[in-house]
Protein backbone atom coordinates (compact mmCIF):
# COMPACT_ATOMS: atom_id res chain seq x y z
CA UNK A 1 0.00 0.00 0.00
CA UNK A 2 1.09 3.29 -0.57
CA UNK A 3 -0.22 6.47 1.51
CA UNK A 4 0.32 10.04 -0.08
CA UNK A 5 -0.15 13.12 2.53
CA UNK A 6 -0.94 16.24 0.96
CA UNK A 7 -0.15 19.56 3.49
CA UNK A 8 0.78 22.99 3.31
CA UNK A 9 3.10 21.97 6.67
CA UNK A 10 5.31 18.94 5.40
CA UNK A 11 7.60 18.99 8.29
CA UNK A 12 4.56 18.21 10.17
CA UNK A 13 5.36 14.66 9.26
CA UNK A 14 9.27 14.45 9.68
CA UNK A 15 8.93 12.15 13.05
CA UNK A 16 5.79 9.64 11.27
CA UNK A 17 7.60 7.26 9.48
CA UNK A 18 9.78 6.76 12.64
CA UNK A 19 7.51 5.32 14.99
CA UNK A 20 7.98 1.49 15.77
CA UNK A 21 4.79 0.40 14.24
CA UNK A 22 4.84 2.61 11.48
CA UNK A 23 8.93 1.99 10.55
CA UNK A 24 8.59 -2.01 10.67
CA UNK A 25 5.85 -1.46 7.77
CA UNK A 26 7.69 0.24 5.79
CA UNK A 27 11.35 -1.57 6.25
CA UNK A 28 9.36 -4.99 5.56
CA UNK A 29 7.61 -3.34 2.41
CA UNK A 30 4.24 -3.73 3.48
CA UNK A 31 3.59 0.60 2.83
CA UNK A 32 5.14 3.01 1.17
CA UNK A 33 4.65 7.03 2.54
CA UNK A 34 5.13 10.45 0.23
CA UNK A 35 4.19 14.10 1.74
CA UNK A 36 3.61 16.37 -1.21
CA UNK A 37 4.05 19.95 -0.32
CA UNK A 38 0.85 21.65 -1.74
CA UNK A 39 2.79 25.09 -2.09
CA UNK A 40 5.27 23.77 -4.73
CA UNK A 41 2.19 23.47 -7.25
CA UNK A 42 0.72 27.38 -6.14
CA UNK A 43 1.29 30.52 -8.49
CA UNK A 44 3.29 33.45 -8.43
CA UNK A 45 6.40 34.40 -6.64
CA UNK A 46 4.75 34.17 -2.97
CA UNK A 47 3.40 30.70 -3.57
CA UNK A 48 -0.29 31.78 -2.16
CA UNK A 49 -2.01 28.62 -1.07
CA UNK A 50 -4.55 30.48 0.83
CA UNK A 51 -6.90 33.90 0.19
CA UNK A 52 -9.71 35.18 2.31
CA UNK A 53 -13.61 33.83 1.62
CA UNK A 54 -15.82 36.00 -0.59
CA UNK A 55 -18.54 37.44 0.97
CA UNK A 56 -16.63 38.14 4.43
CA UNK A 57 -15.82 36.04 6.99
CA UNK A 58 -12.89 35.11 9.71
CA UNK A 59 -10.08 33.29 8.33
CA UNK A 60 -9.07 32.25 5.65
CA UNK A 61 -9.78 28.93 2.66
CA UNK A 62 -7.39 26.62 0.95
CA UNK A 63 -7.61 27.32 -2.77
CA UNK A 64 -9.52 24.92 -4.79
CA UNK A 65 -6.73 26.04 -7.84
CA UNK A 66 -3.83 24.73 -6.12
CA UNK A 67 -5.26 21.82 -3.99
CA UNK A 68 -6.33 20.15 -7.43
CA UNK A 69 -3.37 20.97 -9.06
CA UNK A 70 -1.66 18.71 -6.30
CA UNK A 71 -4.01 16.20 -6.50
CA UNK A 72 -4.20 15.34 -10.04
CA UNK A 73 -0.27 15.27 -10.17
CA UNK A 74 -0.33 12.83 -7.84
CA UNK A 75 -3.51 10.63 -8.26
CA UNK A 76 -3.45 7.50 -9.88
CA UNK A 77 -6.77 5.43 -11.41
CA UNK A 78 -5.91 3.18 -8.17
CA UNK A 79 -6.05 6.45 -5.84
CA UNK A 80 -8.82 6.83 -3.11
CA UNK A 81 -8.71 10.36 -2.37
CA UNK A 82 -9.84 11.68 1.40
CA UNK A 83 -9.87 15.41 2.58
CA UNK A 84 -9.27 15.42 6.58
CA UNK A 85 -12.32 17.89 7.44
CA UNK A 86 -15.20 18.55 9.89
CA UNK A 87 -17.99 17.96 7.73
CA UNK A 88 -16.62 14.52 6.98
CA UNK A 89 -17.57 10.90 8.09
CA UNK A 90 -16.33 10.30 11.75
CA UNK A 91 -13.44 8.08 11.60
CA UNK A 92 -14.15 4.14 13.03
CA UNK A 93 -12.58 0.67 13.12
CA UNK A 94 -14.84 -0.19 10.50
CA UNK A 95 -13.63 2.50 7.89
CA UNK A 96 -9.99 1.81 8.92
CA UNK A 97 -10.78 -2.07 7.75
CA UNK A 98 -12.00 -0.36 4.49
CA UNK A 99 -9.18 1.48 4.08
CA UNK A 100 -6.57 -1.30 4.57
CA UNK A 101 -7.78 -2.80 1.26
CA UNK A 102 -7.04 0.27 -0.83
CA UNK A 103 -3.43 0.30 -2.87
CA UNK A 104 -3.51 4.03 -2.90
CA UNK A 105 -4.80 6.59 -0.44
CA UNK A 106 -4.42 10.22 -0.51
CA UNK A 107 -5.49 12.09 2.39
CA UNK A 108 -5.45 15.82 2.09
CA UNK A 109 -4.82 17.75 5.24
CA UNK A 110 -7.26 20.59 5.26
CA UNK A 111 -6.28 23.72 7.03
CA UNK A 112 -7.49 27.63 8.29
CA UNK A 113 -10.90 27.94 8.05
CA UNK A 114 -11.06 24.87 5.64
CA UNK A 115 -11.59 24.82 1.36
CA UNK A 116 -13.12 26.30 -1.49
CA UNK A 117 -15.99 23.93 -1.55
CA UNK A 118 -15.27 23.82 -5.06
CA UNK A 119 -12.66 21.40 -4.30
CA UNK A 120 -14.82 18.95 -2.68
CA UNK A 121 -16.13 17.58 -6.14
CA UNK A 122 -12.10 16.20 -6.60
CA UNK A 123 -12.22 13.99 -4.27
CA UNK A 124 -13.94 10.55 -3.30
CA UNK A 125 -14.63 11.03 0.76
CA UNK A 126 -13.96 13.72 3.75
CA UNK A 127 -13.16 12.17 7.24
CA UNK A 128 -13.43 13.95 10.61
CA UNK A 129 -11.68 12.17 13.56
CA UNK A 130 -13.70 13.71 16.16
CA UNK A 131 -16.78 16.63 17.09
CA UNK A 132 -13.95 19.27 17.88
CA UNK A 133 -11.49 21.52 15.45
CA UNK A 134 -7.85 21.42 15.14
CA UNK A 135 -5.16 24.25 13.22
CA UNK A 136 -5.03 21.55 10.24
CA UNK A 137 -5.32 18.21 9.27
CA UNK A 138 -2.22 16.89 9.61
CA UNK A 139 -2.85 15.40 12.67
CA UNK A 140 -5.69 13.94 11.51
CA UNK A 141 -4.29 12.68 8.69
CA UNK A 142 -1.62 10.60 10.52
CA UNK A 143 -4.07 9.18 13.15
CA UNK A 144 -5.81 7.65 9.97
CA UNK A 145 -2.63 6.67 8.45
CA UNK A 146 -1.66 4.72 11.49
CA UNK A 147 -4.98 3.20 12.04
CA UNK A 148 -4.88 1.67 8.56
CA UNK A 149 -0.70 0.74 8.58
CA UNK A 150 -1.57 -1.54 11.47
CA UNK A 151 -4.24 -3.45 9.91
CA UNK A 152 -1.75 -4.63 7.03
CA UNK A 153 -0.78 -7.96 7.42
CA UNK A 154 2.46 -8.73 8.95
CA UNK A 155 2.65 -4.75 10.47
CA UNK A 156 1.86 -6.33 13.70
CA UNK A 157 3.68 -9.51 15.40
CA UNK A 158 1.42 -11.98 16.10
CA UNK A 159 -2.84 -11.58 16.36
CA UNK A 160 -1.97 -8.23 18.60
CA UNK A 161 -4.76 -6.37 16.22
CA UNK A 162 -7.59 -9.27 16.48
CA UNK A 163 -8.73 -8.31 20.18
CA UNK A 164 -8.83 -4.56 20.62
CA UNK A 165 -11.02 -2.16 21.42
CA UNK A 166 -13.77 -1.35 18.54
CA UNK A 167 -12.61 -4.84 16.68
CA UNK A 168 -15.69 -6.75 17.58
CA UNK A 169 -17.80 -3.06 17.70
CA UNK A 170 -17.25 -2.90 21.85
CA UNK A 171 -14.03 -2.23 23.85
CA UNK A 172 -11.29 -4.12 24.89
CA UNK A 173 -11.13 -6.09 28.41
CA UNK A 174 -8.92 -5.01 31.40
CA UNK A 175 -5.56 -6.64 31.41
CA UNK A 176 -3.04 -7.08 34.11
CA UNK A 177 0.50 -7.74 34.59
CA UNK A 178 3.00 -7.48 37.06
CA UNK A 179 3.47 -7.73 40.17
CA UNK A 180 0.58 -9.96 40.94
CA UNK A 181 -0.63 -7.76 43.97
CA UNK A 182 -0.63 -4.04 43.73
CA UNK A 183 -2.11 -1.35 46.56
CA UNK A 184 -3.64 -4.53 47.91
CA UNK A 185 -5.62 -5.04 44.48
CA UNK A 186 -4.76 -8.72 43.31
CA UNK A 187 -4.95 -9.45 39.40
CA UNK A 188 -8.41 -11.63 38.97
CA UNK A 189 -7.50 -15.32 40.06
CA UNK A 190 -9.14 -16.40 36.92
CA UNK A 191 -6.22 -14.54 34.77
CA UNK A 192 -4.05 -17.09 36.59
CA UNK A 193 -5.63 -20.30 36.13
CA UNK A 194 -4.05 -21.45 33.03
CA UNK A 195 -7.73 -22.26 32.23
CA UNK A 196 -8.25 -20.54 28.53
CA UNK A 197 -11.92 -21.42 28.68
CA UNK A 198 -12.34 -19.58 31.67
CA UNK A 199 -10.38 -16.88 30.37
CA UNK A 200 -12.05 -16.24 27.34
CA UNK A 201 -15.23 -16.12 28.93
CA UNK A 202 -13.95 -13.58 31.75
CA UNK A 203 -12.23 -11.48 29.14
CA UNK A 204 -15.63 -10.89 26.76
CA UNK A 205 -17.55 -10.55 29.92
CA UNK A 206 -15.47 -7.79 31.18
CA UNK A 207 -15.15 -6.25 27.89
CA UNK A 208 -19.16 -5.93 27.80
CA UNK A 209 -19.31 -4.80 31.44
CA UNK A 210 -16.65 -2.15 30.80
CA UNK A 211 -18.39 -0.92 27.34
CA UNK A 212 -21.91 -0.88 29.09
CA UNK A 213 -20.17 1.21 31.64
CA UNK A 214 -17.99 3.21 29.54
CA UNK A 215 -19.13 3.33 25.79
CA UNK A 216 -23.08 2.39 26.10
CA UNK A 217 -23.03 4.60 22.69
CA UNK A 218 -21.50 1.38 20.95
CA UNK A 219 -23.99 -1.28 22.00
CA UNK A 220 -26.98 0.05 19.56
CA UNK A 221 -28.42 -3.87 19.43
CA UNK A 222 -28.88 -7.36 20.87
CA UNK A 223 -25.76 -9.17 20.04
CA UNK A 224 -24.47 -12.89 20.71
CA UNK A 225 -20.85 -12.66 21.81
CA UNK A 226 -18.48 -15.85 21.32
CA UNK A 227 -18.97 -16.87 25.30
CA UNK A 228 -22.22 -14.82 26.24
CA UNK A 229 -24.76 -12.37 24.63
CA UNK A 230 -26.00 -8.89 25.24
CA UNK A 231 -29.66 -7.88 25.43
CA UNK A 232 -31.62 -4.33 26.25
CA UNK A 233 -33.80 -5.13 29.09
CA UNK A 234 -37.00 -3.87 28.55
CA UNK A 235 -38.74 -4.13 31.63
CA UNK A 236 -39.49 -7.88 31.64
CA UNK A 237 -36.16 -9.99 30.90
CA UNK A 238 -34.79 -9.81 33.85
CA UNK A 239 -37.69 -10.08 36.15
CA UNK A 240 -38.69 -13.24 34.26
CA UNK A 241 -35.46 -14.76 34.09
CA UNK A 242 -35.15 -14.81 37.79
CA UNK A 243 -38.68 -15.88 38.02
CA UNK A 244 -38.60 -19.08 36.07
CA UNK A 245 -35.05 -20.32 35.75
CA UNK A 246 -36.05 -23.13 38.63
CA UNK A 247 -39.04 -24.41 36.35
CA UNK A 248 -37.17 -23.93 32.68
CA UNK A 249 -33.73 -23.76 31.41
CA UNK A 250 -32.91 -19.84 30.91
CA UNK A 251 -29.52 -17.96 30.38
CA UNK A 252 -27.64 -17.30 33.75
CA UNK A 253 -27.68 -13.20 34.42
CA UNK A 254 -24.02 -12.96 34.08
CA UNK A 255 -24.27 -9.09 34.92
CA UNK A 256 -27.08 -5.93 34.76
CA UNK A 257 -27.54 -2.56 34.73
CA UNK A 258 -30.69 -0.43 34.63
CA UNK A 259 -30.86 -0.84 30.17
CA UNK A 260 -28.57 -3.93 29.65
CA UNK A 261 -28.06 -7.38 30.32
CA UNK A 262 -24.73 -10.28 29.97
CA UNK A 263 -26.50 -13.55 29.88
CA UNK A 264 -24.73 -17.01 29.46
CA UNK A 265 -24.85 -19.14 26.27
CA UNK A 266 -24.57 -22.87 25.73
CA UNK A 267 -23.55 -24.55 22.62
CA UNK A 268 -26.23 -25.79 20.91
CA UNK A 269 -28.33 -25.34 17.83
CA UNK A 270 -31.47 -23.74 16.95
CA UNK A 271 -34.46 -25.32 16.63
CA UNK A 272 -35.12 -23.83 13.42
CA UNK A 273 -32.43 -26.51 12.23
CA UNK A 274 -33.61 -29.67 13.52
CA UNK A 275 -36.24 -32.13 11.70
CA UNK A 276 -39.74 -31.40 11.26
CA UNK A 277 -40.79 -34.04 13.67
CA UNK A 278 -38.31 -32.56 16.16
CA UNK A 279 -39.64 -29.06 15.58
CA UNK A 280 -43.46 -30.12 15.99
CA UNK A 281 -42.85 -32.40 19.20
CA UNK A 282 -40.36 -29.48 21.17
CA UNK A 283 -42.82 -26.60 20.48
CA UNK A 284 -45.70 -28.25 21.77
CA UNK A 285 -43.72 -29.91 24.79
CA UNK A 286 -42.49 -26.10 25.77
CA UNK A 287 -46.49 -24.86 25.13
CA UNK A 288 -47.43 -27.65 27.53
CA UNK A 289 -44.73 -26.82 30.08
CA UNK A 290 -45.48 -22.57 29.79
CA UNK A 291 -49.13 -23.72 30.23
CA UNK A 292 -49.09 -26.14 33.12
CA UNK A 293 -47.12 -23.01 35.25
CA UNK A 294 -48.57 -21.26 37.96
CA UNK A 295 -48.82 -18.08 36.84
CA UNK A 296 -50.19 -16.24 40.35
CA UNK A 297 -46.76 -14.86 41.38
CA UNK A 298 -45.56 -14.11 37.65
CA UNK A 299 -43.48 -10.38 37.98
CA UNK A 300 -44.63 -9.29 34.27
CA UNK A 301 -48.16 -8.81 32.63
CA UNK A 302 -48.56 -8.78 28.87
CA UNK A 303 -52.37 -8.91 28.52
CA UNK A 304 -54.15 -7.04 25.90
CA UNK A 305 -54.72 -4.16 27.49
CA UNK A 306 -50.84 -3.52 28.77
CA UNK A 307 -49.92 -4.21 25.35
CA UNK A 308 -52.35 -1.63 23.91
CA UNK A 309 -51.19 0.86 26.84
CA UNK A 310 -47.42 0.17 25.56
CA UNK A 311 -48.52 1.25 21.64
CA UNK A 312 -50.42 3.85 22.45
CA UNK A 313 -47.22 5.23 24.10
CA UNK A 314 -45.18 5.03 20.79
CA UNK A 315 -45.15 7.12 17.85
CA UNK A 316 -47.12 5.61 15.35
CA UNK A 317 -47.76 5.44 11.48
CA UNK A 318 -51.28 6.39 10.29
CA UNK A 319 -51.29 2.57 8.95
CA UNK A 320 -50.40 1.59 12.38
CA UNK A 321 -52.81 3.71 14.22
CA UNK A 322 -55.64 2.71 12.50
CA UNK A 323 -54.69 -0.79 12.81
CA UNK A 324 -54.57 0.41 16.88
CA UNK A 325 -58.20 1.60 16.53
CA UNK A 326 -59.64 -1.67 14.79
CA UNK A 327 -57.62 -3.98 17.95
CA UNK A 328 -58.33 -1.64 20.12
CA UNK A 329 -62.52 -1.95 19.52
CA UNK A 330 -62.12 -5.89 19.68
CA UNK A 331 -60.48 -6.69 23.10
CA UNK A 332 -63.69 -8.46 24.22
CA UNK A 333 -61.91 -11.47 23.35
CA UNK A 334 -61.71 -13.94 26.22
CA UNK A 335 -57.81 -13.51 27.71
CA UNK A 336 -57.27 -17.41 29.07
CA UNK A 337 -53.97 -15.80 30.55
CA UNK A 338 -50.41 -18.22 31.04
CA UNK A 339 -47.47 -17.53 30.67
CA UNK A 340 -46.58 -16.39 27.30
CA UNK A 341 -42.58 -16.39 25.97
CA UNK A 342 -43.94 -13.21 23.68
CA UNK A 343 -41.16 -13.81 20.93
CA UNK A 344 -41.47 -17.50 20.37
CA UNK A 345 -40.01 -18.25 17.36
CA UNK A 346 -38.02 -21.45 16.57
CA UNK A 347 -34.50 -18.58 16.38
CA UNK A 348 -35.27 -18.50 20.59
CA UNK A 349 -35.48 -22.41 21.02
CA UNK A 350 -31.58 -23.56 21.56
CA UNK A 351 -31.18 -27.21 21.50
CA UNK A 352 -28.48 -30.54 21.59
CA UNK A 353 -29.13 -33.93 20.88
CA UNK A 354 -30.25 -34.26 24.65
CA UNK A 355 -33.62 -31.58 24.19
CA UNK A 356 -34.18 -28.15 25.34
CA UNK A 357 -31.06 -26.23 26.09
CA UNK A 358 -32.33 -23.11 26.60
CA UNK A 359 -34.98 -20.68 25.86
CA UNK A 360 -33.63 -17.37 24.59
CA UNK A 361 -35.03 -13.35 23.73
CA UNK A 362 -37.53 -13.32 26.68
CA UNK A 363 -37.40 -9.70 26.58
CA UNK A 364 -41.63 -9.43 26.13
CA UNK A 365 -42.42 -12.55 28.38
CA UNK A 366 -45.23 -12.34 31.31
CA UNK A 367 -48.52 -13.51 31.55
CA UNK A 368 -50.84 -13.06 28.81
CA UNK A 369 -53.77 -15.38 26.36
CA UNK A 370 -52.37 -18.11 25.12
CA UNK A 371 -52.86 -17.27 21.66
CA UNK A 372 -50.19 -14.71 21.68
CA UNK A 373 -47.42 -17.34 21.64
CA UNK A 374 -49.37 -19.57 19.55
CA UNK A 375 -49.30 -16.22 16.71
CA UNK A 376 -45.82 -15.93 17.21
CA UNK A 377 -45.03 -19.62 16.72
CA UNK A 378 -47.42 -20.29 13.68
CA UNK A 379 -45.26 -18.55 11.37
CA UNK A 380 -41.86 -19.91 12.43
CA UNK A 381 -43.68 -23.13 11.92
CA UNK A 382 -44.76 -22.73 8.29
CA UNK A 383 -41.50 -21.91 7.21
CA UNK A 384 -40.58 -24.68 8.50
CA UNK A 385 -42.86 -26.70 6.41
CA UNK A 386 -45.17 -27.34 9.36
CA UNK A 387 -49.16 -26.39 9.41
CA UNK A 388 -50.37 -25.11 12.11
CA UNK A 389 -53.18 -27.89 12.50
CA UNK A 390 -50.05 -30.18 13.29
CA UNK A 391 -49.22 -27.75 16.24
CA UNK A 392 -52.71 -27.60 17.36
CA UNK A 393 -53.49 -31.81 16.97
CA UNK A 394 -50.66 -32.38 19.45
CA UNK A 395 -51.92 -29.78 21.59
CA UNK A 396 -55.57 -31.12 21.74
CA UNK A 397 -56.97 -27.67 20.40
CA UNK A 398 -58.82 -26.54 17.61
CA UNK A 399 -57.86 -23.70 15.88
CA UNK A 400 -59.41 -20.10 17.05
CA UNK A 401 -58.83 -18.39 13.93
CA UNK A 402 -60.05 -14.78 15.28
CA UNK A 403 -57.57 -15.01 18.46
CA UNK A 404 -54.79 -16.17 15.85
CA UNK A 405 -55.62 -13.04 13.79
CA UNK A 406 -56.06 -10.72 16.69
CA UNK A 407 -52.65 -11.79 18.08
CA UNK A 408 -50.78 -11.72 14.69
CA UNK A 409 -51.87 -8.13 14.42
CA UNK A 410 -51.10 -7.45 17.86
CA UNK A 411 -47.67 -9.11 17.63
CA UNK A 412 -47.17 -7.09 14.55
CA UNK A 413 -47.30 -3.83 16.05
CA UNK A 414 -45.57 -4.67 18.97
CA UNK A 415 -42.81 -5.63 16.83
CA UNK A 416 -42.81 -3.19 14.39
Amino acid sequence: MRITFLTIFPASFSSFPSCPVISRAVEKGIISFDVVDIREYADGCFRAVDDSPYGGGAGLLLRADTLTKALEDVKTGRSRTILLGPKGKKFTQTMAHELAGEKHIILVAGHYEGVDERFRSHIDDEISIGDYILTGGESAAMIVAEAVTRLLDGALRGSSAKEESFEDGILEYPQYTHPAVFEGKAVPEVLMSGDRKRIAYFNETEALKDTIRLRPDLLSNDRDFSCCSLHKDYGNEADIIRWIKERLPVPEILYEDETYLILSKKKGKSLKDCTKNRILKTCAAILKAFWAMDVSDCPCCESIEVAISKMKERKLSYAEWNMLQKLEGNTGLNEDRVFSHGNLKLDNIIVNGNGLLMLTGMQKAGTADRYRDLALLIPSLEEAGIRKEELFSLLGLEPDEEKIEFFGNLNSLLSG
